[in-house]
This record gives structure tokens, sequence and C-alpha cells, in this order.
């Protein structure tokens, strides 16, 4: 799917299947997260993991239905590269690190070879949708590059400090 036709991880341009699956992400997720992210602003404190994957030789949709709880949210992104996000409600990091790691045990105990994984935590909606999205699919294209597979990757958001002026263009003191 990803060629390295890149120089360098420097480099801005990105293949074509790499924006396209940016944009598939962005389509599938997006609706999904905006109701965790009202839930979350309207229900008080909670937290979400994320979790994306693909593997060669092993077709996961059906596996990772099984393998997932009734509360996980699975999302096929693309059918073709076998990537899917699975979205993990009431998950902190390391719920969602554990629960990562025993899906990558179980995809290569089924026969799963070069599986790639990308894992993030969500605890506020301080950042956009697309801020998270576009993150998680950033990492995954690097480590599919640097073919970093059989691992699981964190994607971390820093908490924004919210400045109030940020978005004025005219502030008028008197």
């Amino acid at each position: 799917m990803f060629k390295n036709e890149r120089r360098a991880h420097s480099d801005t341009a990105f293949h074509e299947d790499e924006v396209k699956l940016a944009r598939r992400m962005m389509d599938k997720l997006r609706t999904t997260v905006e109701f965790l992210y009202y839930l979350m602003d309207h229900r008080g404190k909670m937290s979400f993991a994320m979790i994306m994957l693909s593997t060669d030789d092993l077709k996961l949709g059906h596996l990772l239905q099984k393998w997932k709880r009734q509360t996980d949210v699975l999302i096929e992104i693309d059918n073709v590269n076998n990537v899917y996000v699975i979205i993990c409600q009431s998950t902190d990091k390391e719920g969602g690190k554990k629960f990562a790691e025993i899906l990558m045990s179980n995809i290569s105990m089924h026969g799963g070879t070069a599986s790639y994984c990308v894992e993030a935590e969500l605890t506020s909606t301080h950042h956009t949708i697309q801020e998270v999205i576009f993150s998680m699919v950033e990492q995954y294209i690097y480590i599919k590059q640097e073919q970093k597979y059989n691992q699981v990757f964190f994607t971390k958001f820093q908490e924004k400090v919210k400045n109030e002026l940020s978005d004025v263009t005219y502030h008028n003191s008197f």
C-alpha cells in the first residue's frame, strides 16, 4: 500500500494512498468521535482509547469483532488494506495499551505478519477531532514506512493552554 518514495521523514509530500487513508479515517470516525466528545462534555470525566491497526496475511474484521468488548466500537477503515480502528470507551492509556498488546499477540498467533498499531488516549475535548485523527494517521504512516511492526506505538496529545485572546485579530483596549 504505502510506497517508500519520500526521501526523508521531514519531506512534506505524502503518497496518494496515505492522503486517501487520512480522508477515509475522517469520513468513518468523525461522527463516532463527535458523539464521544459530546458525552465527555455533558456526562463528566471519562476517557477513551483509540487503537488503529493493520496486519498482513490475516483478515482482521471477523477476529476483531470476536475479541472486542460490547462497549468497544469497531470501525473498518480500509477493507482492501486491512486497516481498522477500535474505540474503547471508559479506557485509559494503560488499559488501551494492554488491550492493544493483547490484540497484537492474538493477531500473531493467528498468522498475522507485519502488524502495525497506534494507540491514543483521549481524556478531554481540547483537541479537535481532526487533530486526533490526523495525528494517529501520521504516526501510522511513519511506522509503516519505517517498518516498525509488531509493536504498539502511543500517540500523545499535549493539553493545550487556553489563551482567550488567541483567536482575536483586533482588540480595542479602550
